[in-house]
């Protein structure tokens, strides 16, 4: 009976040593397992932009003696035409004794031999970009001007595409009052679409 009782005793005690060590290595496994990871959603890496217009000025300088319409005289000179356009120079001059400065496009409204004003799309065209353009007494500027005279969309074709133009409103740029010019050439097609350009110096 001693031997036997015995016997029980070290086959315990083997059994408790072997589950030991078995805790031992599941905590060994545990541990060497990587922790676990928080999925993330797909960031952006980069920020797209639209990078700033290069050639020019892009927004306009500080100006304590802008050129107004009471200071300015214009006229529009015709260019080479062909293949149904049209291109001419509006050239404003300084009829003061004083500096003034242009700054960007200002506006253009045509009108008929009535003084009706006609329709009128003035749009800009980037070249030249604005700069700022200085007037002495007595100097010019000017700006570039483009139409079709091919009628589009329901415009008559066996007429007028437009009602013919005479004339001219000019406005200087940041101005709301204008001055006129004579702009005969007839009529500007596509719902009076004008190109035009910013002033530059002469």
């Amino acid at each position: 009976m001693a031997l036997h009782g015995r016997l029980n005793t070290l086959a315990a005690l083997a059994i408790a040593v072997v589950a030991a060590l078995g805790g031992c290595g599941a905590k060994d496994d545990a541990a060497s397992e990587p922790p676990p990871t928080t999925p993330q959603t797909d960031l952006p890496t980069t920020t797209s932009t639209t990078p700033p217009p290069t050639g020019g000025e892009t927004s306009p300088p500080n100006q304590d003696n802008r050129c107004t319409a009471e200071m300015l005289s214009g006229t529009v000179e015709p260019q080479d035409a062909g293949a149904g356009n049209r291109y001419a120079t509006l050239v404003v001059t300084n009829k003061t004794k004083q500096l003034c400065t242009l700054w960007g496009y200002g506006g253009l409204e045509l009108f008929d031999e009535t003084r009706t004003a006609i329709p009128t799309q003035a749009e800009r065209n980037l070249d030249p970009r604005p700069s700022l353009v200085t007037l002495a007494a007595g100097a010019s500027a000017s700006k570039t001007l483009h139409w079709s005279v091919v009628a589009t969309g329901d415009e008559p074709t066996d007429g007028p595409c437009q009602p013919p133009a005479t004339g001219a409103q000019v406005l200087p740029p940041d101005e709301t009052e204008g001055f006129e010019v004579d702009f005969d050439f007839g009529p500007v097609c596509a719902q009076g679409r004008i190109e035009t350009s910013a002033y530059f110096p002469n």
